[in-house]
């Protein structure tokens, strides 16, 4: 058996890694996958990975919070703006008075996440077209001011359905070179959105702005290149770039349909969609911004906005609610399109790239290897403090030495599944180990559970300290049962029918306090004590006992039915329930005890029990039971105050309806009872008694009602005296 555990153990272990590796592994790759099915089917790893990396990298960037671009600009075209200028389209006009004054104060390069696809419908002496024309000709005339437009396209990889592109667009082929017969994966132009001719012609830069999700929906790639019928040109944030630096950026080609970007000393992996993964650099918060009203608004000589603009770059995007153009980010769920240009631009020019890919990947395994290899040592002493605490270590320094020297750096390492490894190794060790041990318990728990509470049996099995003489304090509810008259019932009975009687009485009680979570204390003879709240916490344990009480009285009938039917004698039960801190614990010597309750919580208990014949009423509690309980789950009825005898604080007492009483029945005469205490508490005697008195016309046999008419008579004929508390009742025995 121990060797067939051992081997169970191992195979297990050997499935764990092996999955967790192939993750890993998939993870790496499944944005190259080009086929659906297969792509739907490791999406999974890549998911998982995206967003436990995505998760660690806002941690990074939250260190640093008080980071800031100042040299790249973001103009919001902002709900602001919109109703500052009331009108969408935004006229041209006010695009040539923006740039106008960008050109005034300094700006370098403008670059445009706004379509102008159409002509202005505008009707003026001077076509708004071409003021805006002019106004791009006149920033252009500044030595090394240039102005980018987008464009986009709609493609596919099917069949090659040509449309015509501006001839201005081939000025920005990227410098490429292919290594083999494979070149980017090949897409083929359906249609396209370019700026309109006039504005085309000004000699503006043209730059791609498409952009594709992950498998999960979020954005964490972005198009560097645009494959537009096997010619290659640079997507906004990286013309951004060209432009900026003055110097074209290279495009190499492997044979294996991807390829990099040079970037100085810098190489930029991208996949074969021409794709690089974004090292996100933060969201709007995190550059310089400005409404575009004010910038239209600006006085050219505006000392602070020529400082803020000085040869930088300024990108317009919308960022307007309405607008539709929101990224689902790693950084913001919401985030305006326009940044992740200017997020790929700030990464460009601070050299942010990621690592190269073979290398995360190596670092990743060697993560998994030594992760799990620490665990299995510390796990084979099987100390089990010992090995959640070496889980948690373990996980937390893999955890931290991504944070202190990998994420700073661009590796993406792939650690959800690493970490998923050491958890489901040591949750299949633990569950081994744990089987084992249930299977040496069975027997014990067997015998106990025939004498206790099982749930008594299963505390005692996690926690064999308990096992000793001693007891905490706890705050319970106890049970106080009775079966009324039982010594001249067990005087008609032979022993035989006593047995039976009894046996059957027992059980159905002893199963309700089981049902509803109580810990059966003692049977004394004909009564039973159970309380509720201890050894285990329930939770609302005022309230299922108080529920296992009115159980009991309405499994009686059914009892009795079985007894009438024996020809034996039918019982009639009082209980009573109180609620409060008691010692409970194992009680007794060291070679034999029993888990009890003591305590006056307790004593108050057995005492309600006893007055329930006074009463006449079959379940008592007291007002520390009452006031925790759920009162919308049982109907009630204040009956007394009472001073037990030893005691000097008065308890209120409270009777507890079951289905078949008679005034569960009666709702009008339960009202008229409540009422009438009422008037009885606030000394209206001469009403209260005469409320009661037509309550005892339809209940006679009411005893509580009988009680509360001799008492108010009784006040009536000798008001209260100052001081004197006429709710009181003090009972002189037990």
């Amino acid at each position: 058996m121990k060797f067939l555990g051992r081997f169970t153990k191992g195979i297990g272990i050997v499935l764990i890694v092996a999955f967790c590796a192939a993750s890993i592994l998939l993870s790496f790759v499944a944005r190259d996958v080009t086929n659906y099915e297969a792509q739907e089917l490791v999406s999974y790893a890549s998911s998982l990975e995206n967003k436990f990396y995505d998760f660690r990298m806002m941690k990074i960037m939250e260190m640093d919070p008080d980071k800031k671009n100042k040299d790249i600009i973001l103009i919001r075209v902002d709900d602001e703006s919109l109703q500052k200028i009331n009108s969408w389209p935004i006229p041209r006009e006010n695009w040539v008075k923006m740039l106008n004054n960008l050109q005034a104060f300094g700006t370098r390069v403008v670059a445009f996440d706004v379509f102008f696809p159409e002509p202005s419908r505008a009707c003026a002496e001077q076509s708004p077209d071409d003021m805006f024309a002019q106004a791009i000709n006149d920033f252009q005339s500044v030595e090394g001011n240039r102005v980018i437009m987008p464009y986009t396209t709609q493609s596919h990889t099917q069949t090659a359905v040509f449309e015509e592109v501006p001839e201005d667009l081939f000025s920005f082929m990227l410098d490429s070179q292919q290594a083999g017969e494979f070149g980017l994966e090949q897409r083929y132009v359906e249609s396209n959105t370019y700026p309109i001719k006039k504005l085309l012609n000004t000699g503006v830069d043209l730059a791609y702005i498409n952009m594709l999700e992950d498998s999960d929906g979020v954005f964490r790639h972005y198009q560097m290149v645009a494959n537009i019928d096997m010619l290659y040109f640079p997507s906004l944030g990286l013309r951004a770039f060209e432009v900026l630096k003055d110097s074209p950026v290279k495009l190499e080609i492997n044979g294996q349909g991807t390829g990099t970007l040079n970037v100085g000393d810098k190489k930029i992996f991208i996949n074969n969609r021409g794709e690089s993964k974004v090292r996100w650099f933060g969201n709007e918060y995190m550059f310089e911004d400005i409404s575009l009203h004010k910038v239209i608004n600006a006085d050219p000589n505006d000392e602070k906005l020529k400082n803020m603009f000085k040869d930088k770059i300024a990108f317009i995007g919308s960022t307007a609610t309405g607008a539709h153009d929101f990224r689902n980010s790693p950084i913001d769920a919401k985030m305006p399109g326009v940044l992740a240009h200017m997020n790929v631009l700030h990464m460009l020019m601070n050299n942010h790239f990621y690592a190269p890919l073979d290398q995360s990947i190596i670092i990743s395994f060697y993560m998994l290897g030594i992760g799990l290899l620490l665990l299995l040592v510390v796990m084979y002493f099987n100390n089990a403090i010992l090995d959640v605490a070496s889980l948690v270590v373990i996980s937390a320094t893999i955890l931290f030495i991504d944070y202190q020297f990998y994420l700073p750096e661009g590796y993406e390492l792939k650690l959800f599944f690493t970490l998923a490894a050491l958890t489901m190794t040591y949750s299949w060790i633990t569950f081994l180990n744990f089987d084992a041990a249930s299977t040496e318990k069975k027997q014990i728990k067997g015998a106990f559970s025939r004498y206790v509470a099982p749930a008594i049996v299963n505390d005692m099995l996690e926690h064999p300290d308990k096992l000793k003489v001693g007891g905490e304090k706890r705050d319970i509810t106890c049970l106080f049962s009775d079966v009324r008259d039982f010594t001249s019932i067990s005087e008609q009975l032979s022993p035989a029918d006593l047995a039976y009687a009894l046996n059957l009485y027992m059980g159905k009680m002893t199963d309700i306090v089981f049902e509803t979570n109580g810990t059966l204390d003692k049977y004394i003879g004909d009564a039973i004590v159970a309380f509720w709240g201890a050894p285990l916490d329930i939770g609302d344990h005022v309230t299922q006992s108080v529920d296992a009480a009115v159980k009991m009285l309405e499994a009686l009938p059914e009892v009795n039915k079985i007894l009438s039917q024996k020809g034996l004698p039918e019982f009639k039960i009082g209980l009573g329930l109180n609620s409060g801190e008691c010692s409970v614990g194992n009680m007794g010597s060291d070679q034999i005890f029993a888990y009890t309750a003591l305590g006056d919580t307790m004593n108050l208990g057995a005492r309600l029990e006893s007055l329930c014949k006074h009463y006449g009423a079959q379940i008592l509690i007291s007002e520390f039971t009452h006031d925790r309980m759920e009162k919308n789950r049982f109907e009630t009825r204040r009956i007394d105050n009472v001073r037990v005898k030893g005691k000097t604080e008065p308890v209120g007492v409270y009777e507890v309806l079951y289905s078949y009483h008679p005034f569960m029945k009666d709702q009008d005469a339960l009202a008229q009872f409540k009422l009438a205490y009422q008037r009885f508490l606030e000394k209206d005697f001469d009403n209260a008694l005469a409320l009661f008195e037509m309550i005892k016309e339809s209940h006679p046999e009411d005893k509580s009602t009988l009680r509360m008419i001799d008492t108010c008579k009784h006040w009536i004929e000798n008001p209260p005296q100052d001081g004197e508390d006429h709710t009181i009742t003090t009972m002189t025995t037990k």
